[in-house]
């Protein structure tokens, strides 16, 4: 993509006399010990600096576009930032080109500045920027998507984004955390656990099986064996849209999962050659006390889903040597998460549907409705950033 024309938020009209508004402008890198603070009065956890700035400074869709606005700030008449909105570059692969789109990261604002028409105003700004031919944000919540279905996103037409498919690796710890949250004794737990572990050996043998580790690889990091994947990935599926996977934006996607141990990447080869990959992330609620491993992504050469059962019983098997409560997938092509819903004992409903996406491109619009051709994951967007 060329450069392009940068859209400040603009105020509806009448809005001035109803909130707060503050003055808008495109947000900096120097901005970070503010916007870290006003996440902090917020009662949000802020990723340290040098995470934060990763996500432009070595991101390599970022190096490619010059000019990329990093999301906007709103400051009040003292110059203080008091709302902000993070935007960042990622580039999919579709029909033979490369295409480049926005993820968000986060919308805050201090609460005298939290008008009715202050979210949709930064969603228009990052439809209208004219960096990105679109827009993915895949870690939409119960607070965001009705502001994002009222501005014109569509809910992605692939894959099941509000509910989510699990394993109990740990029925005492899992059930602890389940109980408090509902205000009951933990210790109900100890009982509770019995009988649930007893069902699902009884239900679901085969989430108990024992992996043939000869047919599943855990690699250390990535190397240039994913870059060849990836190439042959892109031949064999012209058609689809698919978020890139080169050995660049792997590593740095999950530079900072690998350096704090948080991410397993598991293949199956033929040889040097990989046939499939799944990469799996350390995905805790500390505020449930609950230790959670999450399935990002699952691609396979050959469209061999049964792959990924392996890979799955590998994960498991881990899960419960390291005292991990649950292991859970949710969001892929039917074909994949058919394998999944075959295997897990569990599901359950989430707060909301997670996944949206939205363009001013009538053309790709169209395109974009069309459930054949997405393959998306917890790749897609900021959600395993």
């Amino acid at each position: 993509m060329g450069g392009g024309k940068l859209v400040r938020p603009q105020a509806s009209q009448g809005e001035e006399s109803l909130n707060l508004v503050p003055r808008f402008r495109a947000a900096r890198l120097e901005d970070y010990p503010q916007i870290a603070a006003l996440e902090s009065r917020s009662g949000l956890e802020s990723s340290p600096r040098d995470q934060w700035e990763h996500l432009w400074v070595n991101n390599p869709a970022y190096k490619r576009v010059p000019g990329w606005p990093i999301g906007w700030v709103g400051e009040n008449e003292k110059n203080e930032i008091v709302c902000a909105f993070m935007h960042i570059p990622v580039t999919y692969q579709f029909a033979g080109r490369e295409v480049t789109a926005a993820t968000s990261r986060g919308l805050v604002a201090d609460l005298r500045y939290r008008g009715k028409g202050l979210g949709a105003r930064l969603a228009h700004a990052t439809l209208d920027q004219g960096l990105a031919e679109f827009v993915v944000i895949s870690t939409a919540n119960a607070n965001s998507y009705k502001l994002l279905e009222s501005v014109g996103f569509a809910r992605v037409p692939t894959g099941e984004w509000g509910r989510s498919a699990f394993w109990i690796t740990n029925y005492r710890g899992f059930l602890a955390g389940a109980l408090a949250k509902k205000g009951y004794p933990r210790i109900l737990s100890f009982p509770a656990a019995s009988v649930m572990s007893l069902r699902d050996r009884v239900t679901k043998r085969v989430s108990r099986s024992t992996p043939d580790r000869g047919q599943v690889e855990m690699c250390p990091s990535f190397d240039e064996r994913f870059g060849v994947f990836w190439e042959e990935l892109k031949r064999a599926h012209p058609e689809r849209l698919l978020a890139t996977r080169s050995l660049e934006v792997l590593q740095w996607h999950f530079h900072f999962a690998l350096a704090e141990k948080r991410l397993w990447i598991l293949t199956m080869q033929d040889r040097a050659r990989i046939l499939a990959y799944a990469i799996f992330l350390r995905h805790d609620n500390p505020a449930f006390n609950l230790k959670r491993v999450r399935l990002v992504d699952f691609q396979a050469l050959n469209e061999n889903t049964q792959l990924l059962g392996p890979m799955l019983l590998w994960a498991l098997s881990r899960c419960r040597q390291e005292g991990v409560h649950m292991l859970e997938a949710y969001g892929f092509r039917p074909e994949k998460q058919k394998v999944l819903d075959d295997l897990a004992p569990y599901d359950r409903a989430l707060p909301s549907w997670a996944f949206y996406y939205g363009t001013r491109n009538k053309n790709l619009l169209e395109q974009l409705g069309n459930p054949a051709i997405w393959d998306p994951s917890h790749f897609d967007g900021d959600a395993s950033i």
